[in-house]
């Protein structure tokens, strides 16, 4: 007779099995919780991994520069894995269906590989001074028709394992959704953002920032968010994304990152 945990462990292995069965069990109405959800996360973010490291070339020495091949702007990535699967179902479910729990953990796992591998990160971060998340905003009508704050809570996440305040300093106007747009409306995205009234009054004491978001695709948005924040008085501008890459039917995002930390391996 198999015991509890081996029964659970086989369902979930069952539903990972498949991604549209797995979004189908997230958008009714029992959705998984505690050991089951835990479980479920941990492998989407785990494959989500694999994928990336077997579909990503690491540039070889004398390859382009860094600046090339990151979002303008941005110093350094840290992202968990590809948008595809299964976690980009638990990140669209989370997003567009109140689902808070999902990115919860996946802010804090954003926060493990940071403290893991980024290098330009004090080694005791007790009391750290000069550091500041930011989440990557959504204009207010979208997140109130989402019923929650998604960059928000990942960067909330993030703090909780690094000890680093988040702020909000940056506003967003009302732009369309960005999975309609095309490369060149994604490149006028800047026009939608503006620093608020005591940013740089908190960049001149923490000048070195984290943003904070869920996706990225062309890396548009994450470079006019470091160009506002250079603006107003940021020295370094690094980004922490859950996934990179679009969604398995859409086309690809072309190039390969320079300094990139992978989803964590090292348990």
């Amino acid at each position: 007779m198999r015991s509890v945990g081996s029964t659970s462990r086989s369902t979930v292995r069952a539903m990972l099995a498949s991604g549209s069965r797995l979004l189908e069990e997230l958008l009714g109405i029992q959705r998984p919780t505690g050991a089951a959800l835990r479980s479920i996360l941990h492998e989407a973010t785990t494959e989500a991994c694999r994928s990336s490291m077997g579909s990503i070339d690491v540039p070889e020495a004398g390859s382009a520069s860094r600046s090339e091949r990151m979002p303008n702007g941005i110093d350094s990535m840290t992202t968990l894995g590809r948008y595809d699967g299964v976690l980009a179902d638990l990140l669209a479910t989370a997003k567009y269906r109140a689902w808070p729990e999902p990115l919860e953990h996946f802010g804090n796992r954003l926060g493990q590989e940071l403290q893991a591998t980024a290098d330009w990160l004090p080694d005791s971060l007790t009391g750290v001074s000069g550091l500041l998340l930011v989440p990557v905003p959504s204009p207010r009508l979208r997140r109130w028709n989402r019923g929650l704050d998604h960059t928000a809570i990942l960067a909330d996440g993030v703090s909780n394992v690094i000890n680093v305040p988040v702020r909000s300093l940056v506003t967003r106007s009302w732009v369309p959704p960005q999975m309609g747009l095309g490369r060149r409306s994604r490149s006028e995205v800047g026009g939608s953002l503006q620093l608020r009234r005591r940013a740089s009054r908190w960049l001149e004491r923490r000048p070195v920032v984290i943003l904070v978001d869920d996706v990225m695709t062309t890396g548009a948005t994450l470079s006019a968010m470091a160009k506002v924040l250079r603006r107003g008085g940021a020295h370094q501008v690094h980004a922490c994304v859950v996934a990179h890459g679009r969604a398995a039917g859409q086309s690809p995002t072309p190039g390969v990152f320079g300094q990139v930390s992978w989803g964590i391996s090292r348990g």
